[in-house]
């Protein structure tokens, strides 16, 4: 019995230690689609022969989630990079750091967020992939339950890489494999076979997962967060039919409901969350209150931009809860106060949330109207404006209504995961949008420059996007 206590700890050093190699400590001078087999690999069914294996396995990718890619709430995430790109931050800062290269319209395809972004994504799809591969390998020892479980959580994440790397830049590959001859010599998809590979992976995984959540907190993907991003991902192809049966069945959920008080919306036990990702450790809480609060004057980093500011109406308790500023006799600016904590507490108090409830509202508003049901859509819209202490809007046209939404878009989701960008981008909006503020920006910047070292490492990913 010591033997085998002592094999099975063995292997669950090996696998944290496989795991991190393989995700996190790869050289920074080297490219995703050009790295070698690690020589220290453990063939996949040894590697989860121990269902605490294939857990440790997910912990982690989950962890790199939230801290490694551009789902982080950082500024060097997609929040606060696509926001300076667009017109939700400004860069305060003097130094010639990436988020301001970002709000300058400075990008090339030697910026390092740029590498980072792509970097750190197929390094997160490489971890991915060796989980599935890992589980479908796995029927002997693995419960059948934690298995699919387990599958569709990977999948979903796999889905969601590859969905945010083509909304950024363009077409890429769609990486299932380990494979080190085959990955490095990947070619693009256009976005619209990145679409149907992400639906794939999203339907199997809505397919094997269950309402109920795994863990404590809905920190981990379930059947309904995958019922979000498969909305979503028909909202952006102008599927409006089928984005509107899957808000639905989100809405319908009675585990979700709308925060009353706009408050609690960021909490982590917030009733309107769907996905959210755990603290670092006990009483920590996010990187978003960690690095967009400011508690003194001048600012460092970014605020809210002035556009974004004077775009709320003036009863909106978005405004007055979700934004806060300081001023003195010289200076006002102010910071995103969607999340309240930027230090340490007893307990964790915040989350950062990946999906909530609110945008299946708004996928279901926008898909009605576009489908000539704006009565009806109204309906869903209203919900959203009353709990922001707005008066609900009466019958308008179905154009009036799309600006109505885009104002709602905005002022529910600004500062979250490069939300502004993409529905600017979607609705063929950014050129009118951006142009007026930013008169430097060009239409070809609707999509970012692949990074220069992976076209040199593959020549296959070529040629470059338009206008780098």
């Amino acid at each position: 019995m010591k033997k085998l206590t002592n094999f099975i700890l063995d292997s669950y050093l090996k696998i944290i230690f496989i795991i991190i190699t393989a995700t996190s400590s790869f050289s920074s001078c080297e490219q995703f689609l050009d790295l070698n087999e690690p020589t220290n690999q453990i063939s996949s069914n040894i590697i989860f022969s121990d269902k605490r294996l294939a857990l440790a396995a997910i912990s982690d990718l989950y962890a790199n989630l939230r801290t490694n890619t551009l789902l982080n709430g950082g500024l060097y995430g997609s929040g606060s990079l696509l926001g300076c790109y667009t017109d939700e931050l400004t860069s305060v800062t003097a130094s010639s750091l990436d988020f301001k290269t970002f709000f300058d319209l400075g990008i090339v395809p030697t910026t390092p967020a740029i590498d980072n972004i792509w970097i750190n994504a197929f390094k997160q799809i490489y971890a991915v992939n060796k989980i599935i591969e890992g589980l479908e390998n796995s029927n002997a020892y693995i419960d059948e339950v934690s298995r699919k479980q387990m599958l569709g959580e990977a999948l979903a994440i796999r889905g969601v890489l590859h969905f945010y790397l083509t909304n950024i830049y363009g077409a890429i590959p769609y990486i299932t494999s380990t494979d080190y001859h085959q990955n490095r010599n990947a070619s693009k998809f256009p976005t619209t076979e990145i679409y149907k590979k992400t639906q794939t992976d999203w339907e199997t995984a809505d397919n094997i997962l269950v309402s109920e959540y795994p863990a404590a907190d809905r920190t981990r993907i379930n059947k309904s967060a995958v019922n979000l991003l498969l909305a979503r991902l028909h909202l952006y192809q102008k599927n409006w039919a089928k984005a509107k049966d899957y808000a639905q069945v989100v809405i319908q959920n009675s585990m979700y409901n709308t925060e009353n008080d706009i408050s609690k919306v960021f909490l982590k036990d917030s009733k309107s969350t769907i996905w959210q990702f755990t603290s670092v450790d006990t009483g920590y809480n996010t990187m978003e209150g960690q690095y967009y609060i400011f508690i003194a004057l001048p600012p460092s980093n970014v605020v809210l931009s002035d556009n974004l500011m004077n775009s709320f109406e003036a009863s909106d308790l978005r405004k007055s809860m979700w934004t806060k500023t300081l001023s003195n006799a010289t200076m006002s600016y102010t910071h995103p106060y969607k999340y309240k904590q930027n230090t340490k507490t007893s307990a964790s108090l915040e989350y950062s949330v990946v999906l909530r409830v609110e945008e299946a509202y708004l996928i279901l508003a926008e898909s009605l109207n576009e489908m000539n049901d704006t009565a009806i859509a109204l309906n869903y819209l209203n919900k959203i404006r009353i709990r922001a202490g707005l008066s609900p809007i009466s019958i308008i046209s179905q154009s009036q209504f799309r600006n109505e939404l885009e104002n709602e878009r905005r002022h529910e989701f600004f500062t979250e995961f490069g939300h502004r960008f993409f529905d600017l981008k979607r609705w063929n909006r950014l050129d009118n949008v951006i142009h007026n503020l930013k008169p430097s920006w060009q239409s070809y910047m609707g999509i970012l420059p692949i990074p220069q070292r992976e076209l040199l490492a593959n020549p296959l990913l070529n040629p470059q996007n338009n206008g780098y």
